[in-house]
């Protein structure tokens, strides 16, 4: 079922595009070739413990995404957009949907501008992933913060914004307050509490499933609608600061017939980008958060846990070239419901990328990371409490920008 609605979906895309006049439908994409080379356990995406993309078993020559995002505009206010795309891995449907949503954007009649957003999309926190297609700009795999989000997390619903803009005062700023309801995200908390963080550049699909065996994430369990919200100010283009607070409101005790449970999550996080000159940008962000399984009447029976974590990150970019160092801290804390090892993770990540863009086109990029970590649930699998990992890639990006 769900993969003749992933090919509906995306068929229905192509068929509205194929029909409007010329100049209204734009796309950009790209084609990522890897060669890898993993040490550490076999990665959770695999089915082991680890908490990288890939291991061992999975080095080589791979395909690390491939994705086409295209826009389609409707009238001058209304357009549509979505992200298709291909990890090369073996989840259920081979190509499958990232993002799609209606936005609606009408022309600004004072100095505050309004924006609407429909559908399934990325909720305004990640500082790093700033490109097309969710992609990041300154490594090949994001921070354990970051790649949390991209796992567990889409909004299915409506998010709204309102931006004042300084530019009518005089002001080379901007000021938003940004709202969302939404609904199909009850399952998300059970990525975080099965494995512990990680650091992947492989988030999850609208109709796919994550890890082996697959988690299904977007679902609706309780009828119970989330809802986020957020302030962001961007200041002279040289410092943006994001403030959002997540809450899916789901009954921790309710389920599904077809298996599908309800963990109540939520989290603040906060982010800061400076760019005090035109190479150096800096970025740091937090996250502090919670997730919640089981009855409320189950007492310590009740699985609980407190999350949170953080990454500070460092960017030269000169030229053609960027270089960028970060450096990840994260803890996960179970509070009751003991049914084993608790899982009580600390962990920290050391990631220095470097990229090349030959045009702009091609570009070629470079990333070692090393994750420690101690997450005693790994002893349930047969493998050590704690693990010490690391991944080189090199990359090669062909990306494409067409308007049709």
């Amino acid at each position: 079922m769900r993969r003749r609605c992933t090919w509906a979906c995306i068929c229905a895309l192509l068929l509205i595009g194929q029909s409007q006049a010329q100049d209204r439908l734009s796309m950009t994409g790209a084609v990522d070739l890897r060669w890898v080379h993993a040490t550490g356990d076999t990665s959770w995406l695999n089915g082991g413990t680890g908490s990288l993309r890939f291991d061992e078993d999975h080095e080589g020559l791979r395909l690390g995404r491939a994705f086409v995002a295209p826009r389609l505009r409707l009238s001058d206010e209304t357009s549509l957009h979505a992200v298709i795309e291909t990890y090369g891995d073996h989840d259920r449907n081979p190509l499958d949907l990232g993002e799609l949503w209606l936005e609606w954007r009408p022309f600004p009649a004072t100095a505050v501008r309004w924006q609407t957003k429909v559908g399934a999309f990325h909720m305004p926190v990640s500082l790093e992933n700033r490109a097309s297609g969710w992609s990041d700009v300154y490594a090949i795999t994001p921070a354990a913060l970051n790649t949390w989000l991209g796992e567990e997390f889409r909004t299915i619903g409506v998010e709204t914004e309102a931006r004042w803009m300084g530019a009518s005062s005089g002001y080379l700023g901007d000021f938003a307050v940004i709202g969302a309801v939404y609904g199909w995200n009850d399952p998300a908390g059970a990525v975080i509490a099965d494995r512990g963080f990680a650091l992947t550049d492989r988030p999850s699909t609208l109709f796919g499933g994550l890890g082996r065996p697959p988690i299904e994430l977007y679902h609706e369990v309780d009828r119970r609608p989330g809802y986020y919200g957020g302030l962001e100010w961007r200041h002279h283009d040289r410092l943006e600061l994001r403030a959002l607070r997540y809450d899916n409101r789901a009954d921790p005790g309710a389920s599904t017939t077809a298996g599908a449970s309800a963990w109540r999550t939520w989290f603040s996080s906060l982010g800061a980008r400076l760019e005090p000159t035109e190479h150096w940008t800096f970025i740091a962000q937090y996250l502090d958060g919670g997730t919640v399984i089981g009855p409320d009447a189950a007492g310590t029976d009740q699985f609980r846990m407190k999350l949170r974590t953080g990454f500070a990150l460092a960017s030269l970019a000169w030229g053609h070239e960027r270089v960028t160092l970060r450096r990840d801290e994260f803890r996960t804390h179970q509070l009751s419901g003991f049914f084993g090892p608790p899982a009580d993770e600390y962990g920290h990540a050391t990631t220095l990328a470097a990229m090349h863009e030959f045009d702009d086109s091609w570009v070629f990029a470079a990333e070692w990371l090393r994750v420690s970590s101690r997450f005693p649930p790994r002893v349930n699998y047969g493998a050590p409490a704690s693990a010490l990992e690391s991944q080189l890639q090199l990359s090669v990006r062909y990306r494409f920008r067409l308007t049709l």
